[in-house]
């Protein structure tokens, strides 16, 4: 498995009314202190304690000491439903240059009905020095604001660079949300400002710059503060809540970015120890724990270069490169000037690779150290003009970075992995291995784990939120759906069990990025509450049925701690591979591998399944009665039979005998009138079953409900039906065709699961 080469930072917003607001405009004047507008930015603390950062826009100071009106999008996490956990605050202290981001909050009180929210700058910022006191503004207004007047709109969009702005308009009328009552505006907005300051023409604060609609241009309003009175003044002396972990995490990240920008470098304090050093005239935009961000800004086109740290469970060799490689193939395919060269870099062995991509030059540097693969990029504008400066900056840049570490083969890792929030471990096999998600994202990765010199396969597991619309679905209908689409399904399971978690589960196969190169994928999601476990195997198909024995391994060795379970200790998930050797891609594959998983069909002893051998009336009529136990089983209603009661002894037909294996289940079918037999006296077990009497057999355990009158021929009614019901699949041409075992697993399991859906048999 290849993992990431570069880092991605996206803040996002999609609705049909985006929070929005401000421009870029004219320059607000220079005060000797503050200015009352303040920037926030929010972060989701994940499971793996690293922050990322989710929302942003503005606020308003409203008191010395520093407590903050904004809106409760900017604090708020729209899927989790509930207020984000940390908050940066940065100030500005002279508008002609960006504001001071040394500063946390804390949330007093938030409201999303008015769409608003109370902060509280701490009074320490990230260095430990102590807040000073700030210019504010009153909220407290006898303003009056009507229509035609001027408004000026204060804050930090996302198209107006990194320093405040200010843009001006006029109220253009009034409307309701919720309620409470906006002013319509056409001043130009953008989603930075949300939460924004709104003045009149004679500097009072009128207003909360809130919403922009996204069908209309330069239509935007902003909450009356005169209608958040009351509940400012009811909620404004609260105590600040707070998200200790997270601010801490926040403090840590906005202090380490500080202290490398004004030092102009920034040392790795884990291996490899990474050290590098930028010149005056550049900015680390981001240092993370997995990579960092820098750029040159006093060129007419900036320079930037990114270093990012790929950790790895294994010391980086041919078979990682080779995959790596083959992901640059598919770059060179699109760029003729595609270039790769073996390079010494800072008496390391590398690798460089370069592009033209619409006017710039891309540069990748790729140096394997011990288990870590490190990535270092930029880019060169091709004017000339530029090229030259920027190339020179980048290579005084390139020339700094130090590895002070000696290489290291084998990380030091423990077979288990534990987890206090969510409450779990698990446990590798042989030569697997398992680290924790070193990185913010993907957001929601707890651990990640590969095999010893196995290139193609992970296994992952991830935790989050169910998603709002799935939390009233059973664990059938959610699997229903994350299958219905996908074309090459091995197995599904609606009933697993991982130490009493619950959940499902279901395997596919899928052309991999080579061709004809095929990949297996096995998805076990695991209900913890509000919250799900998904662990997911992805492998080449041959590693995959290798691996067989050392999946389930793990998977038995899950170990849930969060909270107390009915069902603790207990594990079931069936199979996740094909159940027999002469399955895979037939037609019929799911079907049977589901069936096998409920103990209701059974292969032969050589482990096939042999699906293209006619099934004979005996088979057929134990395979159908067993899925029919089944399910009373499932149902937990007590209505299994007991078949041992209804052997016929021979009493009955004459070529079935007491010690027959399908005596008890002729009997019983015999006594129900399900069957009959012949007028010589025989059930003709042997007999192979046509499609007919497969249907009427079916038909008459499922007790699904047919027509009285007669047909003619006799089975035309049990055909309608079956094509009512969809169970005549193609290559099913005729009342007497003869079954094979993979198509009466088909019909079998069709009517089983429908029955389990809707009870529409019943």
């Amino acid at each position: 498995m290849l993992k990431k080469s570069t880092l991605a930072f996206a803040f996002s917003l999609a609705l049909s009314i985006v929070f929005a607001f401000s421009l870029s405009g004219v320059a607000l004047a220079e005060s000797d202190s503050n200015n009352p507008t303040v920037k926030i930015t929010s972060y989701k603390k994940l499971f793996t304690d690293q922050i990322l950062g989710i929302g942003s826009g503005s606020g308003t100071l409203i008191s010395s000491n520093g407590l903050v009106i904004s809106n409760n999008h900017v604090i708020y996490d729209e899927n989790e439903q509930k207020p984000l956990d940390a908050f940066e605050i940065c100030i500005t202290f002279n508008v002609e240059e960006e504001p001071i981001c040394k500063y946390t909050a804390r949330l007093v009180a938030h409201d999303k009905d008015m769409d608003i929210s109370i902060l509280k700058i701490n009074s320490k910022d990230v260095f430990g020095e102590s807040l000073p006191s700030l210019n504010f503004l009153s909220y407290q207004t006898n303003a009056e604001p009507k229509e035609e007047d001027e408004v000026q709109i204060i804050g930090f969009p996302g198209s107006g660079g990194e320093t405040i702005t200010i843009t001006k308009g006029q109220i253009s009328g009034f409307d309701t949300f919720n309620d409470y009552t906006y002013f319509k505006t056409d001043t130009d907005f953008d989603h930075g400002s949300s939460g924004g300051t709104a003045y009149d023409s004679a500097g009072n604060y009128i207003g909360i710059p809130t919403y922009i609609r996204s069908y209309a241009e330069n239509v935007g309003y902003f909450l009356d503060i005169r209608e958040a009175l009351p509940w400012l003044n009811q909620n404004i002396g609260k105590n600040p809540i707070a998200n200790i972990k997270a601010e801490n995490r926040l403090r840590f990240e906005l202090e380490r970015l500080k202290k490398a920008n004004n030092e102009l470098k920034y040392t790795y304090p884990d291996y490899p120890k990474l050290s590098i050093e930028v010149p005056d005239g550049w900015r680390f935009y981001s240092v993370e724990d997995d990579g960092l961000y820098a750029e040159q800004e006093k060129l007419t086109e900036s320079a930037g270069l990114g270093v990012y740290l790929n950790y790895y469970q294994f010391e980086i060799e041919d078979g990682y490169l080779n995959k790596l490689e083959e992901e640059l193939v598919k770059i060179k395919d699109n760029y003729p000037d595609f270039l790769q060269e073996e390079v010494n870099f800072n008496g390391y062995t590398a690798f460089k690779i370069s592009y033209t991509y619409y006017n710039q030059k891309q540069y990748g540097i790729y140096l394997p150290y011990g288990y870590t693969l490190i990535g270092i990029s930029y880019s060169i504008g091709l004017d000339k003009d530029e090229e030259e400066k920027q190339t020179k900056a980048i290579d005084e840049v390139l020339s700094t970075i130090k590895l002070n570490s000696v290489p290291i083969t084998n990380p030091d890792l423990s077979d288990t992995i534990i987890f206090e929030d969510p409450g779990f471990s698990v446990t590798m096999s042989d030569d697997w291995r398992i680290q924790k998600n070193m990185s913010n994202q993907p957001r929601n990765l707890l651990a990640e784990a590969t095999q010893k010199d196995n290139f193609d396969g992970y296994l992952n597991i991830y935790y989050a939120q169910i998603p709002k619309d799935e939390k009233e679905l059973s664990t059938k209908d959610r699997v229903d759906d994350k299958t219905e689409y996908i074309s090459n399904l091995i197995t599904k399971k609606d009933d697993v069990i991982l130490d009493g978690l619950s959940g499902f589960l279901y395997t596919n196969e899928y052309e991999g990025d080579n061709y004809q190169e095929m990949h297996k994928k096995m998805t076990i999601v695991l209900q913890n509450e509000d919250f799900e476990f998904t662990i997911i195997y992805d492998d080449l198909s041959e590693n995959f049925d290798e691996n067989f024995s050392d999946i389930e391994s793990i998977l038995n060795s899950f170990t849930f701690t969060g909270r107390e379970l009915e069902m603790k200790g207990q594990y079931d998930f069936g199979t996740f591979s094909n159940t027999f050797s002469d399955i895979q891609y037939h037609r019929y594959e799911s079907d049977i591998t589901e069936l096998a998983d409920k103990g209701i069909v059974n292969g032969y002893p050589d482990g096939t399944f042999k699906p293209e051998k006619l099934v004979n009336r005996a088979e057929a009529l134990k395979i159908i009665l067993a899925s029919k136990n089944h399910l009373e089983e499932e149902k937990g209603l007590g209505d299994e039979i007991d078949f041992s009661g209804y052997g016929t002894g021979g009493r009955i037909f004459k070529d079935v005998r007491a010690n027959d294996w399908f005596d008890e289940y002729v009997g019983y079918a015999e006594e129900e009138k399900i069957v009959s037999g012949y007028s010589d006296g025989s059930f003709k077990p042997e007999q192979t079953v046509n499609l007919a009497e497969a249907l009427k057999i079916t038909f008459g355990v499922y007790k699904i409900q047919l027509w009285h009158g007669e047909t003619d021929p006799w089975y035309k009614k049990y055909m309608d039906k079956g094509y009512e019901l969809g169970l005549i699949g193609r290559g099913l041409i005729g009342a007497g065709q003869k079954l094979t075992r993979a198509e009466l697993a088909d019909i079998v399991n069709d009517v089983y699961n429908d029955a389990t859906s809707s009870y529409s048999y019943y």
